[in-house]
């Protein structure tokens, strides 16, 4: 009876072992595990950090598969805003995801293409399989069991952050808790349970210092703009200089986040992103109960706190705890992040924000910490900081926050007669919309059009050459350059501190080595060519109007208008270098002790190399009829209504202002003097050789 006992338990174990092996199919059919992973666990979509979720990416359409065995327990429909969030409807009995998906309304906010299929298969050991982004004509029921291998759907959209087909994959366990996505697959696990990170708090200056010489490391190894921004050598130097401060324990949160910062500044790129801490910091947060904006070389009050400051709301401020106004305003401006290289107008723009930096120049703020404020009337205010952050808006503050959102949709418009209008607010764009923006582009007749770049942060490369490409009259082709570089083909030391890389991943192997460089040429985000496009041809007069947050996209753009002398632009300085830029490839770096995480470009896309005095080394693209940031600009004029950028675009062209008279790139682009003739130079040495006998045989005679 014992031996029977002994082997029903022995038998009972290894149906709970099984039960809990399986091992899962890869829900890709006719794909191998782990082929096409777009974002793993603890990696960032964005400025998201992608908890649990595993991407896959593939074509629209591909065949999905079970990856388990087990029992459906959901069937839905589901829109992603953010990874945190979700939008979701029952699929009718009966009814597929093509036919619920056609029920959605369509539009900019919740584009019909991103409403996905979803799935739950509950496996018997409890765990669930989830997935989203599937489609197709397919039905299922709650409570029908699958096999694994058995055809689900196709691929489809999973999550608007991610622009290309995708299924979402994740896991739960039988406690409802995100378990591993990746391990039942049989590949090395990112996953990170929920509570296992933690880390020393205080945390001594020796991991603190681990952290900054990893960051040190990382930045040498894989960014390929360093040069560019400074000597290597140099910013070795001053993360060394930072590590010399580190000579205490140090807060993990906002001390050790302070640091990191700093080290980021010394490489300014407006695609470097320093993440949110991961854990719950412990610190007590002290912020300032003003909120300061700087504009026109004035300080001002903008918000208050409390109640019982809001006498101070609006007053010019002179001095900042005995500092002078514009000294105040050039320190706090020095902690700005998210602009390239020697990129002047985003430090001027987001002064106007400078409560924001303010507060940072305090990283151990505490109930000791105030603001002294001098104001132009004589008068002294001293305002200590509080834990309770917010502040009361007032009218100037929704003024400026409402300038802060110009531009905020896709507009096609006319103006005037002469005159039509095209706001772009993103290159992220649905095909439909690109197709409306051609056909107002082809069938404008308007002797004039304002493109509006202000606050467009970029996006597709296949946008923005399908729309160049209606503006074009000949191929655009001036640029010097198209290239991209990296620092090399991969297997780098630092991607063990990567989360979405492997030591092992070689990302470059299709780079090829030129004169000590890894690069490889015409690739489509450099637009080395733009040509026309043959149905959808505007070919009017163009003026950009740009401003500190036309970055990426929108830089490349206006210049290759710029540069191929198009159109002009108007306003300031766009956010990202005109040159080259950071935006293809990212590696996700977390430091092993504080936790913190940044995101570090690897390739550079170089757009032109030309350097003159219209595009000067390091910076944004220059506007050709320039607009500085001015208070009546914020506050939208005297009537409280007035676009000023806008109006001063149109002011321009009814003088009659556009291109100038002369080319300041027809230096540049002259074809190079031919050299003499093959024939010419030997008949040059022949007569050299008879003119060398003459003399030879002169200086004979004489003798």
């Amino acid at each position: 009876m014992k031996t029977r006992f002994l082997l029903l338990l022995a038998g009972l174990f290894c149906l709970s072992f099984s039960v809990r092996a399986q091992s899962f199919v890869w829900p890709m059919a006719g794909k191998s595990a782990g082929e096409n992973i777009l974002y793993k666990p603890q990696s960032y979509i964005g400025d998201e950090l992608n908890f649990s979720n595993l991407f896959i990416g593939g074509a629209e359409g591909d065949t999905v598969v079970s990856p388990v065995d087990g029992i459906i327990t959901n069937v839905g429909l589901c829109f992603y805003p953010n990874l945190q969030n979700v939008f979701a409807t029952n699929v009718k009995p009966d009814a597929s995801f093509d036919e619920t998906r056609a029920e959605q309304e369509d539009n900019p906010r919740m584009p019909r293409k991103y409403w996905c299929g979803a799935l739950s298969i509950r496996l018997a050991d409890g765990r669930t399989v989830h997935m989203d982004g599937l489609s197709g004509d397919v039905r299922f029921k709650t409570g029908q069991h699958v096999s694994a291998g058995e055809f689900l759907g196709v691929l489809g959209y999973s999550f608007k952050g991610i622009d290309k087909p995708s299924l979402n994959l994740s896991v739960s366990g039988p406690d409802t808790r995100p378990a591993d996505p990746m391990g039942p697959f049989g590949l090395e696990s990112t996953f990170v349970a929920p509570g296992a990170l933690t880390r020393d708090d205080p945390m001594s200056p020796e991991k603190v210092r681990e952290d900054l010489d990893v960051l040190k490391e990382a930045v040498c190894e894989l960014y390929p703009s360093l040069e560019d921004r400074l000597p290597e050598a140099e910013f070795r130097a001053f993360i060394d200089s930072l590590k010399a401060t580190v000579t205490a324990p140090v807060r993990p949160g906002n001390e050790a986040r302070f640091l990191i910062r700093q080290a980021l500044l010394r490489i300014p790129d407006s695609h470097i992103n320093l993440y949110p801490d991961p854990l719950p910091s412990q610190d007590k947060v002290w912020y300032p109960q003003e909120y300061l904006t700087f504009c026109d070389d004035t300080l001002r009050v903008l918000l208050v706190g409390d109640e019982k400051y809001k006498d101070c709301l609006g007053k010019v401020v002179t001095r900042v705890n005995g500092i002078p106004a514009r000294e105040f305003a050039a320190k706090a401006g020095r902690l700005v992040m998210g602009y390239d290289g020697r990129v002047e107008s985003l430090i001027e723009e987001e002064g106007v924000f400078l409560g924001a930096y303010a507060r940072q120049l305090h990283p151990d703020a505490d109930a000791q910490t105030a603001h002294e404020l001098t104001f132009a009337d004589g008068s002294v205010v001293t305002i200590p900081f509080s834990t309770r952050g917010g502040y009361r808006a007032n009218d100037g503050y929704r003024q400026i926050a409402r300038w802060r959102q110009i531009n905020p949709k896709l507009e096609m418009r006319d103006l005037n007669d002469s005159t039509a209008l095209l706001s772009l607010n993103t290159f992220e764009l649905l095909e439909t919309q690109v197709d409306e923006v051609r056909r107002f582009l082809g069938d404008c007749r308007k002797d004039n059009l304002i493109i509006d770049l202000r606050n467009n942060a970029g996006g597709s490369e296949i946008v923005l050459q399908a729309l160049l490409a209606c503006l074009a009259d000949s191929p655009m082709d001036r640029q010097k350059g198209g290239y991209c570089q990296v620092t090399g083909p991969g297997g780098f030391d630092s991607f063990k501190y990567s989360m979405n890389y492997s030591v092992s991943i070689m990302p470059f192997a299709d780079y090829t080595e030129e004169e000590g460089r890894w690069i490889t040429r015409d690739t489509l985000s450099t637009c080395s060519c733009v040509n026309p496009d043959p149905e959808h041809h505007y070919g009017g007069r163009v003026y950009i109007l740009t401003n500190a947050y036309s970055f990426s996209a929108s830089t490349v753009f206006a210049g290759a208008v710029v540069r191929n002398r198009r159109g002009v632009t108007v306003g300031r300085e766009t956010g990202t270098t005109y040159h080259s830029l950071t935006a293809m490839k990212f590696a996700d770096i977390r430091l092993p002790n504080t936790l913190h995480s940044f995101r570090l470009p690897l390739v550079k896309s170089v757009f032109d190399e030309t350097v003159c005095e219209r595009l000067p080394k390091g910076r944004g693209l220059l506007p050709d009829y320039p607009l500085p940031l001015t208070r009546q600009e914020l506050t939208f004029g005297d009537d409280g209504e007035t676009d000023v950028m806008l109006e001063y675009a149109l002011s321009l062209i009814a003088e009659g202002k556009y291109l100038s008279a002369d080319d300041p790139f027809a230096a540049f682009d002259k074809a190079p003097a031919k050299g003499p003739s093959k024939i010419l130079v030997i008949a040059l040495g022949a007569l050299l050789l008879v003119l060398a006998a003459i003399v030879l045989t002169t200086r004979k005679k004489k003798d």
